[in-house]
């Protein structure tokens, strides 16, 4: 196959991640075709017409599907921490049944390598896709499912006719709705589940795992980068090596600086200065933090109160309380 398929679910939080994940792709794979599959809720028609143009003429091209239009009624399932979009991987057999594979990734990646050689590998005759092993749930989910290995699906090549012949969509469906309590990750665990003995399981190169507190270690280059945590490399709150070679990714220098300079200011050895002081510097908006970091203000505790964050008005009202360095 001449042309890779990369398929990409996102909601409107994600629009700078999808922009970093895109220039990712495009700088370390000019050599080849690639379709970008976005499966998305919430992108407006602007962004989406702005992406296309931005990588007009290049070896990248994109193919937009409204997920708004599919219904996902998984009764009983705790969706506190899930949006609806980690079901729409279940659904690319489906949707994409015209194609001969797809190369899903989630949205928390960075492609460092050419995905071409990895779309075209030989897959077993008995494998329907191809997985690398979960990282951090591995040891506990093999005994609660009682799965032979336990795949993360922040990274799925799909057979489609393998699929298709195996019913994929609708199986891994149906145990999520009929499997509620067990379903902590709902659509990777269904997937395991389901597909027990028809993955093929191939180098963690593939699907690099990396928690807030590793060391992003690139010696061995990974092939795709994946951030898991809940703190994301792009948030304020990221430690600001983890995220360094994120940021290298977000084409929009303005939005580069941005992060950058969030993730400076929330990292700042001024935020140790007082207990207190920091859960109430924290709630306040971004211009207020910079305008204490401006003047390198260090401020009395007794001066901070919850009610109390305007920082200014702190400073023309209690001089005689500050210590200016």
């Amino acid at each position: 196959m001449d042309t890779v398929h990369l398929c990409i679910a996102v909601d409107n939080n994600y629009r700078l991640p999808l922009l970093a994940l895109v220039n990712s792709v495009y700088k370390n794979s000019a050599a080849h075709k690639y379709i970008i599959h976005i499966l998305f809720t919430g992108l407006s028609q602007q962004y989406r017409d702005k992406l296309v143009k931005k990588y007009a003429g290049t070896n990248l091209s994109f193919d937009f599907t409204d997920m708004s239009k599919y219904e996902f009624d998984f009764h009983g399932l705790d969706m506190q921490h899930w949006t609806r979009a980690i079901f729409y991987r279940i659904m690319i057999p489906e949707i994409f049944k015209d194609y001969q594979r797809i190369l899903y990734i989630d949205g928390d990646t960075l492609v460092l390598q050419d995905l071409f050689k990895f779309f075209n590998m030989e897959m077993g005759d008995d494998k329907i896709v191809s997985m690398v092993v979960d990282r951090f749930s591995y040891k506990s989910r093999i005994p609660f499912l009682k799965t032979a290995n336990y795949f993360n699906s922040g990274m799925i090549l799909f057979d489609i006719k393998k699929c298709r012949e195996f019913g994929f969509s609708d199986k891994c469906t149906r145990w999520i709705f009929d499997n509620p309590d067990m379903a902590k990750f709902p659509d990777q665990d269904a997937i395991n589940v389901i597909c027990d003995g028809k993955i093929e399981r191939v180098n963690n190169m593939y699907n690099k795992q990396f928690a807030t507190n590793d060391t992003v270690k690139l010696d061995n280059k990974p092939v795709i980068v994946h951030f898991l945590s809940a703190i994301k490399p792009w948030m304020k709150n990221a430690p600001i090596k983890y995220s360094a070679i994120y940021r290298k990714y977000i084409p929009c220098i303005f939005d580069r600086l941005c992060v950058l300079f969030k993730q400076i200011l929330f990292n700042s050895r001024y935020f140790i200065y007082h207990e207190k002081y920091t859960m109430v510097l924290k709630q306040t908006k971004i211009t207020e933090q910079v305008k204490y970091y401006a003047f390198n203000i260090k401020i009395w505790t007794r001066t901070i109160s919850k009610n109390k964050t305007d920082l200014i008005t702190i400073l023309k009202n209690n001089r005689d309380q500050l210590k200016c360095s």
